[in-house]
């Protein structure tokens, strides 16, 4: 039995759709329906009921969708133990706009994908927000998300603890309303900064947003205003900002999310290298 059809027939009983299904595999609607209709010819039982606005599996659709899934689970841990070269597909990866979480994930993937050369990650970087909505929208297969560490909560990956940096010089005395450089749009970072300040009665206006992590680094530098970042991207340790009206910033941590609860067998893999890599580096 051809598993190509075998893997349309899941694709279109796990979304309910063969437009979504198609587009998913990179194929057109036509060749989907044309697998399925090739299986249902094969096992000689109908597996889909199918309206203008859905799919709806048979009882037989239902019985052969849990052989189905055993089945391709199997075929899978079975390529990637022995043949995992022959893997392929472009996998869509977002990842915060942190250069020292950068360094240590762009070796890993250059291994992920050097043994496996048919695949192709296509990195975009940005901010936590917007990659949820990429996500939602299946323009990303799978994201990395920072967000606050709650209280007593454990961290999950790449724990960092925001801190404050501007010049050395700057005066955080006579200066009433403190100007903030940040990242535009919903930034996590500037939104946890403004909400310290807001809480701590420290007045403060925005100044300066750009679309990368440089940038704020530079406006900090030039004297412009202050800043909000992870402290393993603080360039210089003289930078750190300590102050009375500075208020306490929060820890920041990771967490890997995909566009599906069942991502293709490639995208589990690489969370699951890149979870590891993670894990092993904040390792004590």
């Amino acid at each position: 039995m051809d598993t190509v059809l075998l893997r349309s027939f899941y694709k279109v009983a796990s979304v309910g759709s063969f437009s979504e299904a198609a587009r998913l595999l990179n194929a057109s609607q036509s060749t989907v329906s044309g697998h399925i209709a090739k299986l249902e010819d094969y096992l000689q039982a109908q597996l889909f009921r199918r309206t203008t606005r859905s799919c709806q599996l048979t009882t037989a659709g239902d019985l052969l969708l849990t052989h189905v899934t055993t089945l391709l689970q199997v075929i899978d841990r079975i390529e990637e133990e022995f043949c995992p070269a022959r893997m392929g597909g472009t996998i869509k990866l977002g990842l915060p706009d942190e250069y020292h979480l950068f360094s240590r994930l762009a070796p890993v993937l250059q291994t992920f994908m050097a043994l496996r050369p048919k695949v192709t990650i296509k990195v975009t970087s940005g901010l936590s927000f917007e990659h949820s909505r990429a996500l939602a929208d299946g323009f990303l297969d799978a994201a990395l998300l920072r967000e606050p560490l709650k209280a007593g909560q454990t961290p999950d990956l790449c724990p960092s603890q925001l801190v404050w940096i501007g010049l050395p010089d700057f005066d955080l005395d006579s200066t009433e309303v403190l100007p903030l450089a940040h990242i535009s749009g919903h930034c996590l970072y500037f939104r946890e900064a403004f909400t310290a300040l807001d809480q701590a009665g420290v007045p403060w206006r925005s100044v300066y947003d750009c679309n990368t992590l440089e940038g704020i680094r530079t406006a900090v530098r030039s004297g412009l205003a202050i800043a909000a970042i992870p402290e393993e991207d603080c360039p210089d340790d003289l930078l750190k900002l300590h102050h009375p009206r500075l208020p306490q910033l929060p820890i920041v941590h990771g967490r890997f999310e995909t566009a599906h609860s069942e991502p293709p067998v490639i995208v589990r893999q690489l969370l699951t290298t890149l979870h590891n890599a993670l894990q092993l580096v904040d390792a004590p």
